[in-house]
């Protein structure tokens, strides 16, 4: 699938916007710890599998497999909906830490886990524990730790789900794109090949799709930018002018494809 070199641009622009925050923020940490420890670990983390999903998509779409590209898409969503659902809270280190070991003590609470393992996920969790600074952080976090059972998902009871959170705190944007991309990734009948040119064309070999292509790499930008907004916003990095010329250009982009979709 042969795509328009402006476009490839666009898709690397946004990577390296990324790279730099990640470098400035980690700059910034070290000098000042500007934000809480278990946080900018989240931060760190997640920006870089935003990224890496950012680049898979192009990947997807430069073989012809841009109807798959949702369920990745969707992902990048929900990389945005954790990291708000922590800074919205009114303690951001306590979720940080549940976003970073539920899973740790899902395993340290499974009766079939060996010992050795849960001891090794125990000394992981007292580590991460170490990092939170607020009393009233520390206090959440050990009730956390203590408690019998874990929610279903890492950010309960102080969320319901993923559509919530998103409903809740993302721009109006996220909350429209995110449902119709949930069609796609739960293989609903109008989901299934909607980022084929021809939805009707039922096939399972890759295929050329240009103007889906278009919209999929778009959506990528504009979702990745999106989460990237998050996190400038509360760390208080000031990106305003690379920010501003990186939505112009997909909003150009996102006229453009539109036209030729409609």
């Amino acid at each position: 699938m042969t795509i328009s070199k402006d476009l490839i641009q666009l898709h690397e622009g946004l990577i390296e916007f990324g790279s730099i925050i990640q470098s400035i923020s980690a700059k910034k940490f070290e000098k000042e710890q500007h934000i809480e420890s278990n946080v900018h670990a989240v931060f760190y983390k997640v920006t870089a599998y935003a990224i890496t999903l950012h680049r898979a998509i192009l990947s997807l779409c430069e073989d012809g497999w841009t109807h798959i590209s949702p369920m990745l898409l969707r992902t990048i969503i929900e990389c945005s909906s954790n990291c708000l659902t922590i800074v919205n809270n009114k303690l951001p280190e306590y979720m940080a830490f549940k976003y970073l070991y539920y899973e740790y003590l899902k395993i340290y609470q499974d009766k079939t886990s060996s010992d050795e393992l849960k001891k090794k996920n125990l000394s992981d969790i007292k580590q991460g524990l170490t990092h939170i600074k607020k009393t009233s952080a520390k206090k959440a976090t050990e009730d956390f730790i203590k408690a019998e059972q874990l929610g279903i998902f890492w950010f309960r009871p102080e969320e319901n789900n993923i559509i919530s959170i998103v409903s809740k705190y993302g721009s109006d944007e996220l909350k429209f794109v995110y449902g119709i991309l949930s069609w796609s990734v739960h293989a609903m009948h109008l989901g299934l090949f909607a980022f084929k040119d021809d939805p009707d064309d039922v096939d399972i070999n890759p295929c050329e799709n240009p103007n889906k292509t278009k919209l999929a790499i778009v959506f990528s930008c504009r979702l990745l930018l999106e989460f990237l907004r998050i996190r400038c916003e509360y760390e208080g990095l000031r990106f305003g002018s690379k920010y501003n010329r990186l939505i112009e250009r997909i909003f150009a982009f996102e006229k453009e494809v539109r036209s030729q979709i409609q």
